[in-house]
């Protein structure tokens, strides 16, 4: 299904736009050092007082870092990350993408492409989306699935196979290509995995950075894209996608950095994390409450999720 593309201006005006596109670097210092300082706190927290309970709050605390420096990783995918290109995309890489096993040399091009083809056949993320609505039954199966590391497993190992499968034509070739490909990833593992053995103990990082990875992390992601492009309008673009208001509550367990204004953000995608409300509030103003998709909670979106 074609869906009717919204142009930016035939949603705000010149001076609206000026004034959402507008970066302030500082931002994104403090994001960095909130998500990866509050990741470390989670690590404390386990580690002077061991028990189930603290380690159950330590796997939540990182995990919603962790897919908070995924948010980070996706602005720096559309250069909103930093102002200087370069930074943009070192950053980008090093202190988001890499640690959490992702790359935006290839997320980048992906991720255009879905904006392009929202909720249409060429969207390569449709897959995601077309399902739905599900069963409550199939619903409690991916969820039990997320939280007991299956889904993890299945994408971690996926995505690993893939990178050992490239052709080459000789085996230092493929050595080359795939250590292009896994590089970053193995050197801030690894000194992810030296400062937790300094400072903690090396244990931890199988149990409090990739555990949350494989759990916590997962199911994240899944609400995140149920509530994102599931069981929308899909006639234009402000019904192809959704915001969805958040408590601050819920904003820090899973839905860091406004990432819950997602119908915003395929409205203006030159417009940085931060500056989001201020577009939802422009849009607003500007009459066109009618037309947005906007749902009050993400038990409202999960329960018409769920209502096949």
């Amino acid at each position: 299904m074609e869906t009717i593309k919204t142009k930016p201006l035939d949603v705000l005006d010149k001076s609206q736009l000026s004034e959402i596109r507008l970066m302030k670097d500082f931002r994104n210092i403090f994001a960095l050092c909130f998500d990866w300082g509050m990741m470390t706190l989670g690590l404390a927290i386990f580690y002077y007082f061991p028990g189930l309970l603290t380690f159950l709050l330590s796997v939540v605390i990182i995990g919603s870092r962790q897919f908070a420096l995924a948010v980070l990783a996706h602005e720096g995918a559309h250069n909103l990350l930093f102002s200087n290109s370069k930074v943009n995309d070192f950053t980008a890489q090093w202190l988001c993408a890499y640690p959490i096993f992702q790359d935006n040399r290839v997320y980048r091009p992906y991720h255009l492409k879905h904006h392009r083809f929202t909720e249409t056949e060429e969207d390569p993320d449709l897959s995601l989306s077309a399902p739905f609505p599900i069963t409550k039954k199939s619903f409690v199966r991916k969820v039990l699935r997320d939280l007991i590391g299956l889904t993890g497993f299945r994408r971690y190992s996926s995505s690993l196979s893939s990178i050992l499968a490239t052709e080459a034509s000789g085996p230092l070739e493929k050595f080359q290509k795939v250590w292009h490909k896994l590089h970053g990833f193995l050197i801030s593992n690894l000194i992810i995995f030296s400062l937790i053995s300094i400072f903690f103990h090396w244990s931890f990082y199988f149990l409090l950075w990739w555990l949350p990875a494989f759990t916590y992390y997962s199911l994240i992601i899944r609400i995140r894209n149920i509530a994102e492009h599931c069981v929308t309008p899909g006639n234009n673009g402000f019904d192809n996608t959704r915001t969805t208001r958040a408590t601050l509550l819920v904003r820090f367990l899973m839905a860091p950095h406004r990432v819950n204004y997602h119908l915003e953000h395929h409205l203006f995608m030159m417009c940085p994390w931060y500056n989001l409300p201020k577009a939802h509030s422009m849009m607003l103003e500007n009459g066109h409450r009618d037309k947005m998709c906007i749902e009050n909670s993400y038990r409202s979106v999960l329960y018409k999720a769920v209502s096949a």
